[in-house]
């Protein structure tokens, strides 16, 4: 008699355990319900962008590279200038335009870099193109 209570003891907590959590055959989690399938959430960055070159015109620096073509979620360009180690971004705002113009270029050794951007904000690896100064020095400017 012992066995049967023991039985019918652990049975009783059985179906308590299966109420409880609602592995019946009425749970939503049954296989009869499928879960709903989860929005896949985008991670890839876009691609690096090519073609990156820079050139010294007057007192400014113009910096072009090729449009992004490959993207169907791309979103714009950052461009960044890179001086001693020290990445400083050149906009507030990434740009579709593939053409960008440095009118306070320093005048030392630094490295300009474009990166892609989409539209979850994810950011390109960089494109970087050293650039070892403007050849006349830059004028005095006390408006900024």
């Amino acid at each position: 008699m012992t066995n049967s209570l023991k039985t019918f003891g652990l049975m009783t907590l059985i179906l308590a355990a299966m109420t409880m959590t609602g592995c019946g055959t009425d749970s939503p989690l049954s296989p009869a319900a499928p879960a709903a399938p989860q929005e896949s959430i985008d991670t890839a960055p876009p691609a690096i962008p090519t073609g990156l070159s820079a050139a010294a015109v007057e007192n400014l620096v113009k910096l072009s590279w090729d449009a992004n073509v490959l993207d169907t979620d791309f979103h714009g360009f950052m461009v960044y200038r890179v001086v001693w180690g020290i990445s400083f971004p050149m906009l507030n705002l990434p740009q579709k335009e593939n053409l960008w113009i440095d009118d306070h270029p320093v005048n030392v050794a630094c490295t300009y870099v474009v990166t892609a951007l989409d539209e979850s904000g994810n950011e390109s690896a960089w494109s970087a193109i050293n650039f070892l100064g403007i050849e006349d020095e830059p004028e005095l400017r006390l408006d900024f």
